[in-house]
């Protein structure tokens, strides 16, 4: 049973009148009737009693009528689904961000704003490191992620595009000599006990820490804290 057959019986069931139905369905009367009577055959029942001036639907054709219009509606409002979808006005999207990206406001505003213009959209927000954010989207596990740059060779299914730039901040006492400076460069953090994240924290800030000091000229010294 195509759709085609089911949009005709029912312009033909709502017009009572295969002239009308077929001026309706911009198509020729005699190519009509035969899709109507090629329905039948396939259903193996009559649709319609048909007189010389007058159509009738039979008990049949009453019975199919109500499900032919609900399976009408049902593939226009799919067609409909999968263009909405196709265009981002429905849909599903899974978000990765590593913890330090919800420290500033740029991620959260950037949520709050697509939650107002996207609301028939289901937002759904994991956290994880950088390395698991890239093996989430290489196995289609997420459809995004906010990480930080890795030094290491991605996949060819990843992409990474730089969409935005924080600073690296030191975390300085109020009492410490450092902090009467108006500004703290990397080199001035040379003999003085740092405490930064774990080696195994993901991709993080570690390497590229340590990369900054040994530009610098030095090894950090580690807190035992």
């Amino acid at each position: 049973m195509e759709l085609r057959h089911l949009r005709y019986f029912v312009a033909v069931a709502e017009e009572l009148n295969f002239t009308r139905a077929a001026a309706r369905l911009h198509i020729a009367q005699p190519p009509l009737s035969t899709q109507i009577r090629a329905l039948e055959g396939e259903l193996g029942v009559d649709l319609f009693l048909r007189e010389k001036r007058r159509v009738y639907l039979t008990q049949a054709g009453e019975e199919l009528l109500d499900r032919a219009r609900l399976i009408l509606r049902a593939a226009h409002d799919a067609g409909v689904a999968a263009r909405n979808a196709a265009s981002g006005i429905i849909g599903r999207v899974t978000l990765g961000y590593v913890a330090s990206a919800m420290f500033s406001d740029r991620l959260p505003a950037v949520i709050r704003r697509f939650q107002r213009n996207h609301r028939h959209v289901e937002l759904t927000l994991v956290e994880k490191t950088s390395l698991d954010q890239i093996a989430a989207l290489h196995e289609r596990q997420m459809d995004v992620g906010v990480l930080r740059k890795p030094d290491l060779l991605l996949p060819e299914s990843v992409a990474i595009e730089e969409w935005h730039q924080s600073l690296l901040i030191a975390a300085i006492p109020k009492d410490h000599e450092l902090a009467k400076l108006d500004g703290v460069r990397i080199g001035d953090l040379r003999d003085q006990p740092i405490i930064t994240y774990p080696r195994d924290a993901g991709i993080g800030l570690y390497w590229p820490f340590l990369q900054l000091c040994a530009k610098a000229g030095f090894q950090p010294m580690w807190s035992r804290r």
